[in-house]
């Protein structure tokens, strides 16, 4: 850690797992997590997903579109994934990365033991665990996400929803309802969730077949 803090103000490229890179400046690392400046974007990467670090050659940093002097950071002092994203379930709109190609935007709502709860105003109500964010991108406060005036979060009159303090009795908690695993993904499963038994959770589809869809392998739930 001590060999990489060396390149805080240098231009890098980050190999994630699942073979998808992105390049900026390094602003800051933490205990386990980094923040990746790439033009007007901060992108707070936990390590765990990162596969490979190198610095840019002058050639590739000259070929970078270059930007304004560096500002502070917008999420937490202190950096750790966690602290994160409890500064940003204060009310700031997000981009997280979680399935692939497809980033999911909005808002994440509670900050749980190994999951967060995110309102997408796509997808609704979302459960995703924290070993499968590969960044959050936090917008800026003066912006208008699709255009609205107002922050697009859950309707103030809608039906309070209760979250567990993990996955595990979060899951116990939505047996019987309809959810869909890893949405927009090839992966991509819905139906009725009968149980969970062991690493499997059991789901019912449209034509009530039964399928087991390993937990560990499950980067969010859409529930409603």
């Amino acid at each position: 850690m001590k060999l990489i803090r060396t390149y805080v103000g240098e231009f890098i490229r980050l190999e994630l797992i699942g073979k998808k890179e992105v390049s900026g400046e390094l602003v800051d690392l933490g205990s386990d997590v980094l923040v990746l400046r790439k033009q007007d974007d901060f992108y707070y990467i936990p390590l765990f997903h990162i596969r490979e670090i190198r610095l840019l050659s002058k050639e590739e940093t000259d070929s970078i579109t270059k930007f304004d002097a560096i500002t502070a950071p917008p999420l937490a002092n202190k950096l750790s994934l966690i602290k994160v994203l409890r500064a940003a379930e204060k009310g700031i709109f997000v981009e997280l990365n979680v399935i692939a190609h497809q980033p999911v935007h909005g808002h994440i709502t509670h900050v749980m033991d190994d999951y967060i709860a995110f309102f997408s105003p796509v997808y609704q109500t979302m459960i995703i665990p924290l070993q499968h964010i590969k960044w959050i991108i936090p917008y800026p406060a003066s912006s208008h996400p699709y255009g609205f005036s107002q922050s697009i979060r859950p309707e103030s009159n809608a039906p309070v929803k209760l979250f567990a303090r993990t996955l595990d009795k979060q899951i116990e908690s939505m047996q019987g309802t309809f959810i869909t695993c890893n949405i927009g993904d090839k992966e991509s499963v819905s139906g009725k969730l009968m149980h969970k038994e062991t690493q499997f959770l059991n789901l019912l589809t449209v034509k009530e077949q039964g399928i087991h869809v390993n937990v560990d392998h499950i980067k969010a739930i859409v529930y409603r």
